[in-house]
């Protein structure tokens, strides 16, 4: 509870108070693939956890700091129901991409949902198809070929790919479904009602597949939903109130690079220089699929 009074205190609306709470919670998003590893359960346990934590903190922070209310029209509950879903496979994906790889690999795949909103968006809304998008497609694939260790591939890396490309198509898909069914919502309220329906969606499976979780991994559990989603969240919508969202998109855009970086130093991963041309690549093709869509 301190630690969301401190939070809501520290909202200040000034320029560089928002740079600096984006740039924190993108750094929270990137180091959040670490929990992967650090977590010994399935990836929809580790979803499952995620989510639990982060809907009942948004809860108490909008509830009890904001003193706001969480009710929203009947005529969403089906689409957020449906977006809950979208992000429980989103999470679910991802976490298992950096699973069977590694945690670059992971981020750097995620990193090219621009792409994937480049080639939907024009079918979503009926807008116009730039074909500049062909281009960036096979640029990411380009940056996605020097990632991969060629000279001794792996099954797991090929399949870290392909779940990493699903984790970052759903992510469009969410980003796509938030525009077009939730634009008139509080980001809060979107952020609780899709934790709260991927936490519902996922229940069934802890049923099915029970584990027996220590205190330990409980805790960790716990830092990822609160710290590095429910707070995270909160700094980065709180930063789009001033920031722009072309900037917002360049500071996304580093999320494999601090990714990278804290896997270095905390897990041990390598990054070999093919890894960084690749990855600069699909970075440089993200930004550029970011500013096309801005």
């Amino acid at each position: 509870m301190t630690c969301l009074i401190l939070l809501n205190r520290a909202l200040m609306p000034s320029h560089k108070q928002s740079l600096f709470s984006l740039h924190s919670a993108v750094l929270l998003f990137a180091i959040s693939g670490l929990f992967a590893k650090w977590l010994n359960m399935p990836a929809s346990h580790i979803v499952f956890g995620r989510a639990a934590f982060a809907a009942a903190t948004i809860a108490l922070f909008v509830l009890l700091i904001r003193k706001q209310s969480l009710r929203v029209e009947k005529s969403l509950l089906l689409p957020l129901a449906f977006t809950g879903l979208v992000l429980a496979f989103h999470w679910g994906s991802f976490f298992y991409a950096i699973q069977v790889s590694s945690v670059a690999i992971g981020l750097i795949t995620f990193a090219t949902f621009p792409v994937f909103v480049s080639f939907l968006e024009p079918m979503f809304f009926k807008e116009k198809f730039h074909y500049q998008a062909l281009l960036q497609a096979l640029l990411t694939v380009v940056g996605i070929l020097f990632i991969l260790p060629l000279n001794h591939l792996s099954a797991g890396d090929i399949e870290g790919v392909i779940w990493g490309m699903t984790s970052a198509m759903s992510f469009a898909l969410l980003t796509l479904l938030n525009r077009k069914f939730v634009a008139k919502t509080s980001a809060k309220k979107v952020a609780f009602y899709q934790n709260a329906c991927a936490t519902v969606c996922l229940l069934p499976l802890m049923f099915l597949y029970p584990i027996t979780i220590s205190y330990q991994q409980l805790s960790v559990l716990i830092i990822l939903g609160v710290l590095f989603t429910a707070v995270a969240h909160t700094l980065f919508n709180h930063s789009l109130k001033v920031v722009k969202a072309q900037t917002a998109s360049i500071a996304v855009s580093l999320e494999p690079i601090y990714g990278s970086i804290a896997a270095y130093f905390l897990l041990g991963e390598q990054i070999t220089v093919m890894m960084v041309i690749g990855g600069s690549i699909v970075i440089f093709t993200n930004l550029w699929a970011s500013k096309t869509n801005s």
